[in-house]
């Protein structure tokens, strides 16, 4: 009885001590000299720690002890100091209990961030798929790990995924410490799993669903070879707004945002391509940009109608699409009179160049079949307009004569025709087609009849106007196609003839016409002459007959056939002509 009567007074003093503001320390205090006075058979508690206490809430208030629910447990961070019993010994101090790690805010959490925490959204699972609850979605890609960070030490592993089997293979695996990763990395393959996170300390569960999506895939693939001034364009597997582009060399290589490429420089450079908030989801592509060799030769010496043709068919091999190649007549000695076309043939604007109607000028086929195949390299930046103008180049109306200055009259094939010309002679400066006619007086504008009877290497203007294959090939071909304007290679004398016996709005286009071309090449504008007027010349039927703008460029400072030595110097001088005329005439 006096033992049960002790425990009421000391319940009693405790109340009111930590009513009071004592706190448990205070009630423990009064408690303690209560006892001690009493001379209680049975000893106290230990003396409680100097640490501050955590503020309890009213259910785990100390007070009247309830045998269901035990108090918690003291902090014991410091050691308690020994407590004198009445005898004056120290009690031995209770046994150090474990502390138990609280979660952060109390609760067991996921930290990652830009995890979202919702229910349902667990596309793509099919077995173990989480219902009815909120759990953590990351989004992550096949290429990448997935570190988890949870508030509390936890235990995980793969909870659900695509199916059973999928699982069972482990396509997906987690380490003890919450490293997830993935082991599909094929083209275009994606992965889905669910994870399940086993708090330590509280035993909560966490499931973390994971889609990991594709890998970055480029199907230009690992290497290009472009040459400079040419572009390409990558393709990649990912909207351009969710990666992002770079280059090692941008001296090399400029690249868009959305991935167009210009070589600039020859070398070697990379791209890399990165998925925005990727670690490893990028592409690097190897790009060796290289000087573009040339199909047409600046160096031959001899440019003969076989290179003409080789080249042509090479650059439109190269080029398709963006040219054709047609014959539009044939010599009588059975060669091709080619004509490359620049541009849409159903172009509405059509402009022509043609060259070498006179035998021994053809130095000026090799200038413009070089200067064709310039613009065809540039012809992506000029893309727009070849839309509506069409260029079509005749570098060799002449084939046969281009043929005899060249070769000498073993070159004609045809024994009868060969005679003829051999009687002729004079085959180096030789001006007309192989059967002694020059051309350039073949036309009926201003025919002059009989000025020779016989075939001649410069003087014989045919039996009558329009006579020659090649003259009715040109007729026909301009017929067909009523070009805006035709500009005519001749050498030699660095001049240009421009002005013939026409007025009003036709003179005044060539005026301007000619005016435009000396400003670049710097060729003097010939007065009007007997070499304007009309005499039978392809120019003369242009402008007097057809009523189209024509002018003559005559290239050369030595007489023809001109040597090689003049290609440079012609090339350099009317390089921008020929580029405005074919570009923004």
């Amino acid at each position: 009885m006096g033992n049960q009567r002790f425990r009421k007074v000391l319940v009693f003093f405790l109340v009111l001590s930590f009513i009071a503001g004592g706190g448990i320390s205070g009630g423990r205090t009064a408690a303690t000299t209560f006892a001690a006075e009493a001379g209680a058979g049975e000893a106290p508690g230990p003396e409680p720690t100097g640490q501050p206490q955590e503020t309890l809430s009213p259910a785990e208030t100390p007070g009247i002890p309830d045998e269901k629910t035990p108090s918690p447990a003291p902090d014991h961070t410091a050691s308690p100091p020994p407590v004198q019993t009445p005898g004056g010994e120290p009690e031995p101090p209770e046994p150090t209990a474990v502390p138990t790690q609280k979660p952060v805010n109390g609760k067991f959490v996921l930290t990652n961030k830009g995890a979202s925490y919702a229910k349902g959204g667990q596309t793509g699972i099919h077995y173990r798929k989480v219902k009815g609850k909120k759990i953590y979605h990351i989004k992550s890609y096949t290429t990448d790990k997935v570190q988890l960070s949870m508030s509390q030490p936890a235990s995980f592993s793969i909870y659900g995924g695509g199916s059973k089997k999928e699982v069972k293979k482990k396509l997906a695996t987690v380490s003890s410490k919450g490293l997830v990763t993935c082991h599909r990395r094929g083209k275009g393959e994606k992965l889905y799993t669910v994870v399940k996170a086993v708090s330590k300390t509280t035993k909560e569960i966490q499931y973390i669903y994971i889609y990991f999506q594709k890998k970055l895939t480029c199907s230009n693939g690992k290497g290009i070879h472009l040459y400079e001034k040419h572009t390409d364009q990558l393709s990649f597997d990912y909207d351009y707004r969710k990666v992002t582009i770079s280059v090692s060399s941008k001296k090399k290589l400029k690249v868009s945002r959305k991935g167009h490429i210009e070589a600039l420089k020859h070398g070697t450079a990379y791209i890399t391509i990165k998925v925005k908030g990727s670690q490893k989801n990028e592409v690097r592509i190897k790009v060796i940009v290289q000087k573009e060799p040339w199909i047409v030769s600046s160096k031959d010496k001899l440019y003969d109608y076989e290179d003409m043709t080789g080249d042509l068919r090479s650059l439109i091999k190269k080029y398709p699409g963006w040219t054709g190649l047609q014959s539009i007549g044939e010599s009588y000695d059975d060669r091709q009179i080619w004509c490359l076309r620049i541009g849409s043939r159903s172009a509405s604007r059509k402009l022509v160049i043609d060259a070498a109607i006179h035998a021994r000028e053809w130095k000026n086929t090799q200038i413009i079949m070089r200067q064709a195949e310039e613009i065809l390299r540039d012809y992506r930046e000029h893309r727009k307009r070849f839309a509506n103008t069409c260029i079509y180049i005749i570098p060799m109306d002449n084939p046969d004569g281009v043929s005899i200055s060249q070769y000498g009259f073993e070159a004609i094939r045809n024994k009868k025709l060969r005679k003829k010309c051999e009687k002729a002679g004079y085959a180096k400066i030789w001006k007309a087609n192989a059967r002694g006619v020059n051309l350039n007086n073949n036309f009926p504008a201003g025919f002059i009849k009989k000025k020779k009877k016989k075939p001649h290497y410069m003087n014989y203007f045919g039996k009558k106007a329009g006579s020659e294959r090649e003259t009715k090939a040109l007729m026909k071909f301009i017929n067909e196609i009523e070009p805006k304007a035709v500009l005519n290679l001749h050498s030699m004398g660095n001049v240009l003839y421009w002005d013939f016996n026409v007025e009003g709005e036709m003179h005044d286009s060539l005026r301007e016409f000619a005016e435009k071309v000396s400003s670049f090449n710097k060729y003097a504008l010939m007065p009007k002459s007997g070499s304007t007027d009309a005499a039978g010349g392809f120019a003369d039927w242009l402008v007097y007959k057809k009523g189209i703008v024509s002018i003559t460029v005559e290239t050369g400072s030595v007489r023809c056939p001109l040597p090689h030595s003049q290609f440079k110097t012609i090339y350099k001088r009317n390089n921008e002509m020929f580029r405005w005329f074919m570009t923004e005439y």
